[in-house]
């Protein structure tokens, strides 16, 4: 058995059984499913910005991407029984929901507003006050934002009157972004080619994600009929548990006072306010917030995974506590680390663990690659590209991002200390998040990069060009995507063509958000729009890139720091060895990466109910009741996604000027 990250012992089948082969796509659903991505991109912004409805892009399988799908497949069903020669075949609609993953993932509040509120925030919230034209103005990378010509920055927060839009400020910073876009996607395609293999034969990861949307678009062209899952009782009554609750509250819309349904709010609603326990001062509360679509793919996930995930966490917020009780902190004088910062730093080092593990244990893997690399054979050990070509686009990508970062300030060791950094992390989110199905997790939590970073060199050791491109990268520009994690779960969709389809889904997906959201912004005047990616977010960016470059006290390598970076990433090799030794050692080291992270807490109780839950159904029913129980799982997901989409429709029509608040974290 494989140490590190293994999939489920004795209750998964292997996604790899459901892969249809791919036919021929029909032209029109070809253009229809990248219509949809274009939807998306410009419907999640104006939800974000004119409704307010909701955060609609927050984990790695966002519900600005199921809210389309479920419409396609529900649609689907209607012409299944109705029309059957116009109904989508099963690959068809694992080319649809593949193209809505990549392209969705720059949708709204995810990541194309943000950037575009750091492009312009600089020369528009200057101040004499805030002195950030002295302190910041000559180290911020010019070429990256639009051009400073009359207007371009006033009018896209006042709105443009009678002016025409200008669009061409706007292509450098489109153009610089686009090209990281595809160097980063290329990156991930690589990895992913490299090590999927790996993990699905030989590590034997089940990728909820990917096994729910391959059992929901099974079995459309293989009879006549709804196909199976569609005939269970079950998923049925999912879908009912998941989406009455919502569909209830459309009455409040219209009626306020009337009685509201709050099992399915966000942690912070105007309903029910924030729902979370206040378990110390020392502490964020902790939600108590379901989710049904996190219920349903974690039921996939492993009891081990579950139970480690929510029993450690419990475990770091009981150590916290008592380190903030002692005012316990570490480092050197003038520099030290609060008790949050050292778990922060923990958990990086417990993630860096991972990240070697995961190599380790697949060295006998890519020692095959490389020999393919070398002398390529008709067989080979990688998919989505061929071994050559997939090497060759990882040392292009890395290539192209180091000179990228150098332009936009970092020193040469800074760009490869943020690249190791970083793409550790998105290793170790991608194979955690193929075992698990745990879509909020992200390969830039806790600590920044930036600050591990510092943690080594010391900002003494940066030039004040560093110290803003580190800030930058790091909150607006490209540490925020979320799109290489879940290369794996869209490669599993598909048996071949992935490449062309993600980076066809990249461009349309980036493109119709930015152009929309520059669009809407100069054409309704960004100010007006009461949203934290335009306002708060940018504000707070530049403001602490003034403070870092204003700040005298100037950090040097700490050891104190470095020892808990090393304490985390030396926890984590234990905990695998003893996973490795002992059979019944039911701690799974990928919880120790978690334990300390703050977004956890929005979701730890539904994680424990799922444990639970799911213990019970192994308990007493074993495998076959926990298969019978799957249509039950997809009926949440797809029963949340539509009564969403449904509460969404009545925003746009009936309230467009100010909707419900109904998701989030």
């Amino acid at each position: 058995m494989t140490a590190s990250f293994q999939g489920h012992k004795r209750d998964s089948v292997s996604p790899s059984r459901d892969i249809v082969p791919d036919v021929r796509l029909r032209r029109t659903v070809v253009i229809f499913a990248a219509l949809t991505v274009v939807l998306v991109g410009a419907g999640a912004t104006y939800l974000d910005f004119k409704t307010n409805s909701g955060r609609l892009a927050m984990s790695n399988l966002p519900v600005v991407v199921l809210i389309p799908f479920v419409f396609w497949l529900l649609a689907n069903l209607l012409l299944k029984v109705c029309m059957p020669r116009l109904s989508l075949s099963t690959g068809e609609l694992r080319f649809v929901l593949s193209l809505l993953w990549t392209g969705g993932m720059f949708a709204g509040f995810n990541w194309i507003t943000r950037w575009i509120g750091g492009m312009t925030a600089p020369r528009y919230y200057a101040s004499p006050e805030n002195r950030w034209e002295d302190l910041i103005f000559d180290y911020i990378p010019w070429w990256l934002y639009p051009t400073d010509a009359p207007g371009v920055v006033g009018r896209f927060y006042l709105g443009l009157g009678r002016e025409a839009l200008p669009w061409g400020a706007w292509i450098p910073p489109v153009f610089w972004v686009i090209s990281a876009a595809v160097a980063m996607t290329a990156i991930g395609l690589s990895l992913t080619a490299l090590f999927q293999k790996q993990w699905i034969q030989h590590e034997r990861l089940t990728y909820p994600l990917a096994q729910a949307s391959l059992d929901l678009t099974r079995g459309f062209d293989r009879q006549a009929g709804l196909p199976r899952l569609f005939r269970s009782r079950l998923f049925w009554v999912g879908f009912a548990v998941a989406a009455l609750p919502l569909l209830f509250n459309l009455i409040e819309y219209w009626n306020p006072g009337f009685p509201h349904v709050s099992v399915f709010d966000p942690y912070y609603s105007r309903w029910s306010g924030h729902r979370g326990i206040q378990v110390s001062r020392f502490l964020f509360p902790v939600s108590y917030r379901i989710l049904p679509t996190l219920t349903g793919f974690l039921f996939l996930c492993d009891v081990n995974i579950l139970f480690s995930i929510w029993s450690l966490f419990a475990v770091g917020q009981t150590l916290l506590h008592g380190m903030y009780r002692i005012g316990l902190s570490a480092g050197l004088s003038g520099q030290s680390a609060s008790p949050g910062e050292l778990g922060n730093i923990f958990s990086h080092g417990a993630m860096m663990g991972l990240s070697v593990w995961t190599v380790w244990t697949a060295r006998g893997h890519l020692k095959r690659v490389c020999r393919q690399v070398l002398r390529p054979e008709s067989t080979s050990d990688v998919s989505v590209f061929a071994p050559r070509p997939a090497f060759i686009a990882l040392i292009g990508g890395l290539i192209y991002l180091v000179f990228w970062l150098h332009a936009v300030g970092f020193g040469w060791l800074a760009a490869l200390a943020w690249l190791v950094f970083f793409w550790a992390g998105v290793l170790t989110a991608m194979k955690f998040l193929a075992a698990s199905g745990y879509a909020y997790l992200f390969p830039y939590w806790g600590l920044s990069i930036g600050g591990v970073t510092q943690i080594w060199i010391g900002s003494a050791n940066m030039a004040e060009s560093t110290l803003v491109g580190l800030r930058l990268i790091n909150e607006g520009s490209l540490a925020g995507w979320r799109l290489m994690p879940v290369l794996p779960q869209i490669s599993r969709l598909r048996t071949h063509g992935i490449a062309r389809l993600v980076f066809a889904g990249l461009l349309i997906g980036l493109l119709s958000a930015a152009l929309y959201t520059i669009w809407f912004s100069y054409t309704q005047g960004a100010a007006a729009f009461q949203t934290w990616t335009l306002r708060g977010q940018p504000v707070n960016m530049y403001q602490g890139i003034a403070n870092a470059v204003s700040d005298t006290h100037l950090t040097v390598p700490d050891p104190a720091k470095i020892a808990v970076w090393l304490i985390g990433g030396a926890t984590v090799t234990l905990m695998i060895v003893l996973q490795v030794r002992l059979s019944w050692w039911p701690i799974h080291p990928a919880g120790f990466w978690l334990m300390f992270e703050w977004y956890v807490r929005y979701y730890s109780v539904n994680i424990f109910l799922v444990w639970l839950a799911k213990v019970i159904v192994l308990k007493f029913g074993g495998i076959l009741l926990y298969r019978r129980l799957k249509p039950c799982c997809y009926g949440l997901i797809a029963g949340y996604a539509f009564a969403l989409g449904c509460s969404l429709l009545v925003d746009l029509i009936w309230f467009p000027g100010g909707g419900h608040f109904i998701h989030a974290w």
